[in-house]
């Protein structure tokens, strides 16, 4: 009948109504976690391509690394249509196998993965400045100190600050450094030793000015200044017209050239680049590389504005040039 057929359907409702929730919150795609794209673009990874890069790699940060770097030839249009799709479903979890695996053969010393390969590149210069002050030569200590080990750990490489002090300590064992380490961290602690193992001498000619300031590497970063170039030379004239002044050694003022380098420098401060000190400090005669560098502060997240600190050595450079173009460089530490 069909009253029978309306009370039994209407029977099925709140069962059914029951499980929409339950199953629409099963379909829901999984979200990329904020502070995991900031790891990648921390490394100078676009936003589209972290995104991209840790869907694929089900939020696994290593792999990610590591995909980007086996796709850093795909078109920027082949990050977007990844990003923007769903996050795939993780893959079922393979059965037990029969029999228990044979314990694997002892070795000497670990091999380095293939997911970690692009981290030590970008890092490398990073480990050569650790080296450096184990070897004696402070410069990049207060840095590594005051921002790039402590993001370091609070990026999940645990253990890391603390072998690090041991190796400035003298430390120079890798299997009492590297004792309950994970495997990943363990690989960047000998990394490391290998360039302390250098010594002065041997390390010096592998210094480059990234090594020097305690900084990532960033292969993105000469398109960056290519972009940047033609208000990188009106912010240097303008810091030595203002040197100049200050000093009484000639240079006549352009008030309208400045005040369009200014209005540069209010755009990149609210687009997070931190010019403005280091232009103040330039235009004051300060030629001090370190100087200069000490003044970049780190990001609101806590990790070090290395861009910022590159453009301000940028600046520094061709502040030099336009001195020394002029007949009027000044002594440089």
């Amino acid at each position: 009948p069909a009253g029978g057929r309306g009370a039994g359907a209407a029977a099925q409702r709140p069962a059914q109504q029951q499980q929409r929730p339950a199953q629409q919150q099963a379909a829901r795609p999984r979200e990329v976690p904020p502070q995991l794209v900031s790891q990648l673009t921390d490394m100078g990874f676009s936003t589209t391509r972290a995104i991209a890069a840790l869907k694929s790699s089900q939020l696994d940060i290593l792999e990610a690394i590591n995909w980007l770097s086996d796709h850093c030839e795909e078109s920027e249009e082949y990050f977007e249509r990844i990003a923007a799709a769903p996050m795939p479903a993780p893959p079922a979890p393979a059965q037990a196998a029969a029999a228990p695996a044979a314990p694997a053969a002892p070795r000497p010393a670990p091999q380095i993965p293939p997911h970690l390969k692009q981290i030590l590149t970008i890092f490398d210069p990073v480990f050569k400045a650790i080296a450096m002050v184990a070897l004696g030569m402070d410069g990049p200590r207060a840095s590594l100190e005051g921002t790039r080990l402590p993001a370091m750990e609070a990026d999940g490489w645990k253990g890391l600050a603390g072998a690090v002090v041991r190796i400035w300590g003298g430390g120079r064992d890798p299997e009492g450094l590297c004792a309950g380490l994970d495997p990943n961290t363990a690989v960047l602690v000998r990394k490391t030793l290998e360039y302390v193992s250098l010594g002065a001498a041997g390390l010096g000619p592998l210094l480059d000015d990234d090594a020097r300031a305690g900084m990532t590497a960033d292969p993105e970063f000469p398109k960056i200044v290519e972009q940047f170039g033609p208000y990188v030379d009106r912010m240097a004239k303008s810091a030595v017209r203002q040197t100049q002044l200050s000093l009484g050694s000639g240079g006549a003022p352009d008030e309208a050239a400045d005040a369009e380098v200014g209005t540069f420098v209010d755009q990149m401060e609210k687009a997070n680049w931190q010019i403005r000190t280091p232009l103040e400090m330039l235009s004051a005669g300060v030629r001090s590389r370190d100087d200069i560098l000490e003044c970049i502060g780190p990001l609101a997240n806590g990790q070090p504005d290395d861009r910022s600190g590159r453009l301000a050595a940028v600046l520094l450079q061709a502040v030099i040039r336009v001195e020394g173009a002029s007949g009027d460089a000044m002594d440089v530490a």
